[in-house]
């Protein structure tokens, strides 16, 4: 019966004495004299390339119940190799350190035998790296490229950055070349290259160095028309109309995402709201909800992308894996709206009602970086200052955003507190006129291992295009947005 195990590092010791201790789980109440016990016999160490074979023979005994191994003096953790085994392998022993390695028989899954040591010492060698490293820069990315040498018992090569070796990527044998993303720029970088030789083993390192150049990180807008002309909505024309305009903004495609490099490409923007289109992701264009749209917005995020949805686009919050399937949008609008005297603002102070004390809590949004810089007003008299974003006039109510009430508090405080909780979240601003945490309509999705960042926003009031006229709010609008792109830059 042979055993393959990877040396562990520890001190090593010049002496193995005579122990006598318990083996297996029983544990001896009290002290019994020991019988001298036979111990294996003809113990050899034969090195095989970096391979250290280790036999023995066992005594003629009939309680034998197991056979143990310890690996330069660590006792506190001998190897269990069954009660038949005479031979064994030790892998990954330093190049020129002298091993120790001790058997131990064990009697009646109570005693242990003296232990037979010996020793073995893998010689010293260099061996041999890679030929004609390379490196490339391509955006934000470096590509790293090599020749393997002919050698035997390449098992793999290694790469990392610096002096990371902790954090090395580790690849299959034959590799020639690998591509590093997201490097940081404006800086010299060194990367190392080795070949790995019996799993264990480096070989001489060889680096290459790069320098990745400063890229402005740039925005993008989903564009699901030939041109932003052509988008069916006057509020989708609008907002692109604007975001053409912006210094570092792209339209992209569906087609790019899933290769968008994220450090390049940072923050998309979708922007549905279109009348008359049915409750639902399900029901969003195929443009933005086909299999094939959803597989590259998930791509993308999960690159480490951010994404910000607005108006309609919150439903995709769900296919994305923002929210779980029964925490769909449900406040839901798409009428072509109606006329109004008042303003209509958002509202950054959550639970106004509970300020001063209660039994919910009360959370100021308003230092959020995405207000920064937009005056607060309060237009309508409701007592505190809010985020105005259209005027009088004709509006279309379009909200598409999340009634908190329907998932109670949970073990949490109120709605909001239970609501963030669930999704990973902090809610921004719900209606202007909302008092207290009924309905989540501005929310900042954290980033997860499985996504990027992402903000969504659902209120009606977030509308690019008044068509009753010059919206005197939409400055807001623009600055809202602009800082929400920023932020998720």
């Amino acid at each position: 019966m042979k055993t393959a195990y990877k040396y562990g590092l520890g001190a090593l010791v010049a002496f193995m004495g005579v122990t006598f201790t318990s083996c297996g789980d029983f544990e001896p109440t009290g002290y019994e004299p020991v019988p001298e016990l036979p111990t294996v016999s003809n113990l050899k160490a034969e090195i095989a390339r970096h391979d250290i074979n280790l036999s023995w023979q066992l005594p003629s005994a009939k309680d034998i119940t197991d056979v143990e191994i310890v690996l330069n003096g660590n006792t506190k953790n001998p190897i269990k190799l069954g009660a038949s085994a005479t031979s064994y392998t030790v892998v990954g022993q330093p190049l020129g350190e002298e091993g120790y390695y001790t058997v131990k028989v064990c009697y009646g899954d109570r005693y242990v035998s003296e232990g037979v040591t010996t020793t073995a010492t893998l010689p010293e060698e260099t061996l041999a790296g890679v030929n004609a490293p390379t490196a490339s820069v391509n955006g934000r990315t470096v590509t790293l490229s090599w020749i393997l040498p002919s050698a035997e018992g390449i098992t793999g090569v290694r790469v990392y950055r610096g002096t990371d070796v902790a954090g090395a990527v580790s690849l299959p044998a034959g590799t020639t070349s690998y591509a590093y993303k997201s490097q940081p720029m404006d800086q010299e970088l060194t990367y190392t290259i080795e070949v790995m030789y019996d799993t264990y083993y480096p070989s001489v390192p060889q680096q290459v160095k790069a320098t990745v150049p400063y890229i402005a990180p740039k925005m993008g807008y989903l564009l699901t028309a030939e041109d932003f002309r052509d988008l069916p909505d006057d509020d989708e024309r609008a907002a692109a109309r604007w975001f053409s305009q912006q210094e570092n903004a792209e339209f992209v495609t569906v087609e790019q995402l899933a290769e968008l490099d994220v450090d390049i490409y940072p923050v998309i923007w979708v922007e549905i709201d279109r009348v008359g289109l049915e409750m639902g992701w399900q029901n969003l264009p195929a443009e933005f909800s086909s299999e094939t749209s959803i597989a590259a917005l998930k791509a993308y995020s999960a690159n480490g992308g951010n994404l910000f949805l607005a108006n309609m686009a919150t439903q995709l919050t769900v296919p994305l894996g923002f929210v779980p399937d029964n925490m769909a949008p449900t406040v839901y609008g798409n009428g072509e709206g109606g006329s109004g005297d008042d303003v209509w603002v958002i509202n950054p102070h959550l639970g106004w009602d509970f300020k001063d004390g209660g039994d919910q809590g009360y959370y100021d949004r308003a230092e959020h970086a995405i207000f920064a810089g937009i005056t607060l007003e309060d237009p309508n008299g409701y007592g505190y200052d809010a985020l105005p974003l259209i005027g009088p006039g004709q509006r279309e109510d379009h909200n598409c955003l999340w009634d908190c009430n329907i998932y109670g508090r949970g073990q949490y405080a109120d709605v909001i507190a239970n609501f963030e909780a669930i999704t990973g979240s902090m809610v921004l601003a719900t209606w202007g006129h909302v008092r207290d945490h009924c309905v989540a309509g501005l929310v900042d999705f954290y980033a997860t291992a499985e996504h990027g960042r992402c903000v969504a926003m659902g209120l009606a009031a977030y509308e690019w295009n008044q068509n009753s006229g010059m919206n005197p709010y939409q400055g807001n609008v623009e600055k809202l947005t602009e800082n929400i792109l920023n932020y998720l830059k």
